[in-house]
């Protein structure tokens, strides 16, 4: 079908947008966010997942207790089980090192919305 692109918000989305979406992407634009406004983003992602849609998130990861780092800062296990605070189930969780040089720890989360 086709694709129609569209700018906006995250946090203030068009309300026909809320929860219309079957497949939402999330690729490492939260791990970007200032820690303050950080902690609201993947209620605001959730948000826009239709009944029985899909979230995938992939972004940089890290252990609770490592060091934040530097920007873009990896996410924890706890700030990605926020996803499932919202009202998502999660489906697949892969924790894995990718191939770049340095190798970096990611994750690729698998999240759908009860129908």
């Amino acid at each position: 079908g086709a694709i129609t692109w569209a700018v906006a918000d995250l946090f203030r989305p068009p309300k026909e947008w809320l929860r219309t979406f079957d497949f939402v992407f999330e690729a490492y634009t939260i791990q970007a966010l200032p820690i303050d406004v950080r902690s609201e983003a993947p209620r605001a992602c959730v948000d826009l997942v239709s009944p029985g849609g899909t979230l995938l998130v992939v972004c940089r990861g890290r252990d609770e207790a490592d060091p934040p780092g530097d920007l873009p800062w990896p996410l924890t296990k706890s700030e990605c089980a926020k996803f499932v605070t919202a009202g998502l189930t999660e489906v697949r969780f892969e924790d894995y090192t990718d191939a770049e040089d340095p190798p970096r720890r990611r994750f690729r989360i698998t999240y759908r919305r009860p129908s």
